[in-house]
């Protein structure tokens, strides 16, 4: 099959993370560094040896990273003090899954616990293994023959399958994936290398179900053994440069700083303007922010004290036999951090500073991923504020114009996941927003199909779950939902969660108004009155409200939560959907606890139904005057299109956190012309 050049391709396609090797990195030590730094690689090797030490071999590492500090201890921090840090392992030995916690600090480990919700992610070494493995299968060399693909030309990539084919293994303790294929002939270069896109020509009808740790054949289905196949040789639109017919260049936009960027990295710690943070790198999160606050004379004030998406749910909406189960956690069962991708070209624009993150090897090995982040200022195309004073034109000396040139600073990574781009900016506005956004591009998931066009008598039923984007090649409808945490602190730890309701008021019989709407203040109690699903006939402003400050005017500081409604169209009966219980609402509101950091739960391949928010407020605390957390969700129905192929527009979706009566007046009033 051309191993050689089916792992390159997959080195790019399915773990770009893992094409760094492996090495001691880091030279601080838990002594030297912020509560909320990542783990550097001298503490990872620490973590895993002492795990290997107490265990023996056989062990596989799936995420390493830094135990949630004690938040007291970490917010009362100061730079120079000795930080308390820990180390949470979460590992597979003997077809089981534990996860420990290891004290740097007394070189201790804790008695391992065993994880029978479900599995954590999936290794990078153990995917190449199954790759190997099952790109050489007879039976699969086979049904690739039938279908006229040979040699290196035919790939098969793995995906996971959730909670399915429990008749077929136990998901509890099997590790199962199932493998898909595609033609990757080239069309370049004598065919010495592959298309461009490894998703472009899918080879329909083929699913081989692989258990990747015993390296084991569970079923093969070929749903066209013995009929004819969708076909899957056929030319490809290639997106490289060099082989497009490019429109004219552009006259360049040049970019630079020529008197240096305006903001500090101090360690974790960032400051910018008024925004002060910590930034760390996770490999199941990826990008997430600590301390987030604003920094008013000597005074710093908090917004959030922590900031990080906490899953992804992508669900395929098509039951056909080879389709039914694609339905992906992508940051439980792959690891955002992971999947994460060198920074390069077009990424981040040329002024941007470069940060490395410290990843580990699935045998608990540290190694430096390079350029995973950046950190980039940037002018937005519009004024931060403008107002022209149109009486005073005639008005000799009056100045009648203002307005402020904006600047925003982001933090950005980008995660591939599969046939998926991802972009993750946090980007700081100098009127006291910061907003979360989310950028979606890449290869649409494609169906192989008879039809060339809609004038095929065979297009009516092939394009009843999808668009057909190109010639044999129909676009699967799926749905992207992105659920964060948001460890709201405004002006300090204690908060209530007030919905401001926007409602119609009735008014008296001869009033010279009918139609006036006001605002009436509610204050949420407890957890499940804080679930909220947004309906667009009833609008509220959703806020977290400091108990200890107000505003020069009385008013509780706040900030506001602001994103846009969207929610499943399907029954969350579906035995998919029950995996994803933080679809039930587009905002959960719950008590903190350190341990409940994943809207789905700490294993979430091959997780059973109900886990992470459902249970987190199950109890129904009080949240009023304590430490909240948010957990809102975004996302969108994807119903491809023409457009979207080969590969897909960029789109933007966000969380906005707004000031709302936090600052006396528009923070952004000072900033000079």
């Amino acid at each position: 099959m051309g191993i050689n050049r089916v792992l390159a391709v997959l080195s790019v396609a399915v773990l770009a993370s893992c094409g760094q090797s492996p090495q001691e990195t880091g030279n601080n030590t838990h002594t030297t560094v912020s509560p909320w730094h990542s783990l550097t690689g001298t503490e990872i090797n620490e973590a895993a040896a002492a795990v290997s030490d107490a265990f023996g071999e056989g062990i596989l590492f799936n995420r390493i990273s830094l135990t949630e500090p004690d938040k007291s201890k970490a917010r009362a921090w100061q730079t120079g003090d000795q930080a308390t840090r820990s180390a949470d392992i979460v590992y597979r030995l003997n077809k089981a899954s534990y996860v420990a916690r290891y004290d740097f600090d007394n070189a201790s480990l804790s008695a391992p616990k065993e994880i029978t919700s479900g599995q954590p992610m999936l290794a990078g070494e153990q995917l190449f293994g199954a790759l190997d493995a099952v790109n050489q299968l007879p039976e699969v060399m086979a049904a690739l023959e039938r279908r006229g693909v040979t040699g290196s030309d035919g790939l098969c990539l793995p995906r996971t399958v959730g909670r399915f084919f429990s008749d077929l293994a136990n998901p509890v303790n099997d590790r199962l994936v199932r493998f898909d294929c595609f033609n990757i002939r080239g069309q370049s270069g004598l065919g010495l290398l592959p298309t461009t896109s490894a998703y472009a020509r899918p080879i329909e009808g083929i699913s081989v179900l692989f258990d990747v740790e015993e390296l084991k054949l569970i079923e093969i289905t070929d749903s066209f053994a013995d009929a004819e196949t969708p076909p899957n040789d056929f030319e490809v639109i290639e997106f490289h440069e060099s082989a497009l017919d490019t429109r004219p260049a552009l006259k360049p936009i040049t970019i630079e700083q020529r008197e240096g960027r305006n903001f500090a990295i101090t360690g974790s710690q960032i400051n910018w303007q008024d925004w002060q943070f910590h930034l760390r790198f996770d490999p199941r999160q990826g990008t997430i922010l600590n301390n987030v606050g604003v920094v008013s004379g000597d005074e710093f004030r908090p917004v959030a004290y922590e900031i990080a998406m906490s899953e992804m749910f992508v669900p395929y909406q098509d039951p056909d036999t080879h389709w039914f189960y694609r339905a992906y956690f992508d940051m439980g069962e792959y690891g955002f951090g992971n999947m994460a991708t060198e920074l390069k070209g077009n990424d981040c624009p040329p002024t941007a500073v470069y940060q490395d993150a410290v990843l580990h090897t699935a045998s608990g090995e540290a190694f430096t991923a390079e350029n995973r982040i950046c950190i980039f200022e940037f002018d937005p195309g519009y004024p931060s504020w403008r107002h022209h004073e149109s009486l005073y034109d005639d008005v000799p000396g009056m100045v009648k114009h203002n307005s402020r040139r904006a600047t925003n600073l982001v933090v950005r990574m980008v995660a591939v996941i599969g046939n998926y781009d991802y972009f993750q900016d946090y980007v700081f506005q100098q009127d006291g927003r910061l907003r979360i956004r989310l950028i979606s591009t890449g290869i649409d998931a494609t169906k192989g199909v008879f039809s060339a066009s809609l004038d095929d008598p065979r297009a009516a039923s092939e394009t009843q779950t999808g668009t057909l984007i190109a010639p044999y090649r129909v676009g699967v409808n799926h749905d992207h939902f992105f659920s964060y945490r948001i460890d709201m602190d405004v002006d300090g730890v204690n908060n209530n969660f007030v919905r401001q309701r926007l409602v119609a008021t009735e008014q008296p019989d001869g009033a010279p108004r009918q139609g006036i709407w006001t605002v009436q203040q509610e204050q949420v109690l407890t957890e499940q009155q804080a679930q909220t699903v947004m309906k667009v006939e009833k609008p509220a402003l959703l806020t977290f409200a400091s108990t200890t400050a107000e505003n020069a005017m009385g008013y509780p500081t706040s900030y506001q939560l602001i994103f846009p409604n969207t929610h499943p169209l399907v029954t969350l009966d579906d035995a998919i959907y029950q995996r994803a219980g933080f679809l039930k609402n587009n905002l959960w509101v719950t008590r903190y606890k350190p341990n409940e950091i994943f809207s789905t739960g700490l294993a979430v391949n091959q997780s059973d139904v109900g886990v992470g928010l459902p249970q987190y407020a199950a109890d129904d605390e009080t949240i009023e005057n304590t430490d909240l957390v948010a957990w809102p969700m975004i996302g969108f129905h994807h119903v491809p299109m023409a457009e979207d192929w080969p590969v897909m527009p960029s789109k933007v979706d966000e969380i906005m956190l707004k000031p709302r009566n936090f600052f006396n007046r528009n923070p952004a009033l000072d900033v000079p012309e």
